[in-house]
């Protein structure tokens, strides 16, 4: 194979990689686009939730407190499914490393953050995030419904979720909290009481266990759009590499094929100059 007929297999190979990479990226910025329109409908949900939540603990004569941290708990870390996202993964895995190194339980969401903490202490439940956004509330459910099963047989146990904020560009980590329930974020609204066939106490405990699964679907919503978000980094980073590559490649490829152009005139005169000359 000629120099110019390896440039050119190394700038078509080049090219299958930038489309490969154009379309990750594609694919990571209509993900962030979907999640953006379901946070939206998670959030409206959640004022609901809190609304009511508000009414209702006007109702009780005794409003419920929330008690002391009791210790490390659980940890929820929402972290990253695939690659090609820099170093995100790494950074989830380095979080829930730093909860398990207090002494937290960890939940752990993503395979590629529960293959990172292989060797180390291993999640008491872990699953896979979703392809799409559409599908979070199913898998938030799954989720919440272990994380009960812990609270209820670990009483007064601190549980707290650890996910990425995707509204800046660093995609900062938030450790928000769960349990203990902070009553104190709601104040009592005196309304007119609630139409409701559940006792005051049991309404509460009701609306308490919905808006923690509303918190739980924001904070998967926002760690799936933080991850994308993260993949089109990646892939925007990349994208640049590989162009720049192939931008030398062409001029690899012009300076072959000038070469080659300058050889073959050498040649054409060489053998014009050797030829005997005819009367």
């Amino acid at each position: 194979m000629s120099r110019l007929e390896e440039i050119q297999e190394r700038i078509g190979n080049i090219r299958q990689i930038d489309g490969i990479v154009s379309t990750l990226r594609a694919i990571a910025a209509a993900h962030q686009v979907e999640a953006r329109a379901h946070l939206d409908a998670i959030r409206t949900h959640e004022a609901a939730v809190a609304g009511a939540l508000s009414v209702a603990l006007a109702a009780l004569s005794d409003r419920p407190r929330g008690t002391a941290d009791p210790g490390p708990g659980l940890a929820i870390i929402v972290g990253a499914t695939q690659g090609f996202c820099g170093a995100y993964a790494d950074r989830l895995a380095e979080a829930a490393k730093t909860e398990a190194a207090r002494g937290a339980r960890l939940m752990v969401v993503g395979a590629r953050t529960v293959g990172a903490l292989a060797g180390s202490t291993p999640p008491v439940w872990s699953g896979d995030m979703v392809a799409h956004a559409r599908e979070l509330p199913g898998f938030a459910g799954r989720l919440a419904d272990a994380l009960f099963v812990e609270t209820l047989s670990n009483p007064g146990l601190a549980v707290r979720i650890v996910f990425a904020d995707p509204a800046e560009r660093s995609l900062p980590l938030v450790h928000r909290s769960l349990f203990p329930f902070d009553f104190a974020r709601f104040p009592a609204l005196k309304t007119a009481p609630a139409l409701s066939t559940l006792t005051p106490a049991a309404l509460v405990a009701a609306l308490v266990e919905e808006y923690v699964f509303t918190e739980i679907c924001e904070a998967l919503m926002l760690g799936f759009a933080a991850e994308n978000a993260a993949r089109v980094a990646a892939m925007a980073r990349a994208q640049s590499n590989v162009r720049d590559q192939e931008a030398e490649l062409q001029g690899a490829f012009r300076r072959a094929r000038q070469d080659q152009m300058t050889t073959e005139i050498i040649e054409v005169t060489s053998a014009g100059a050797e030829s005997p000359l005819r009367g």
